[in-house]
This record gives C-alpha cells, structure tokens and sequence, in this order.
C-alpha cells in the first residue's frame, strides 16, 4: 500500500515538473491590440486599466490593464478607449490559446 502511495506521488510530480506552461501568464505574455482578434478567441468581458499615479502615463495603465487582463484568465486585450495623456484605458479582454 505504501509503495502504491509513492508511486502515484512520484508520478504526480513527474507530470507536474515537466509541464510547460506557467497556471498564470506573465504581463508580456499578454498581446495588446487595437485589432479585432479572431473567431476562435473567447470573449472574457470589459476590463479597465488606471495609474493613481500623479503625473500617470498610459504606460502605468497599460500595466494594470495586463493585469486585470491575466485575472480574468486572458491571453489578448483590444484596446477600446485610450487617450494620449489618459490614465484610464479600456479594452476587451479574450482567450485565444
């Protein structure tokens, strides 16, 4: 019985250590876009990025954007609204892998 028991744990952390892909992508792994993706992405709803910043850049709100994008579980953003000097980006999140 025991030996059954660490057999089926070593097995286990064989197929855990060998996957490939990480349980949450990274901001980079996000794609941003204006474009419309394809028909095989999923549409996961609205997402908004901000920067609290003072003098807040789109690039701060582009960042927290990623990261609600990656919360949603998300792979592609299009960009809805986004304005020069804005610290509030809109977009659509999808999964497309």
């Amino acid at each position: 019985m025991l030996k059954n028991i660490f057999f089926v744990s070593m097995i286990s952390v064989l197929f855990v250590a060998c996957s490939s892909h990480p349980v949450l992508p990274e901001k980079s792994d996000i794609k941003v876009s204006r474009d419309t993706p394809s028909d095989k992405c999923k549409n996961l709803g609205t997402i908004e990025g901000r920067s609290t910043k003072m003098n807040a850049k789109s690039e701060d709100a582009l960042d927290d954007l990623k990261g609600e994008a990656i919360k949603k579980g998300a792979d592609y953003v299009k960009i809805e609204i986004m304005g020069a000097q804005t610290s509030v980006i809109r977009g659509t999140a999808y999964f497309c892998n």
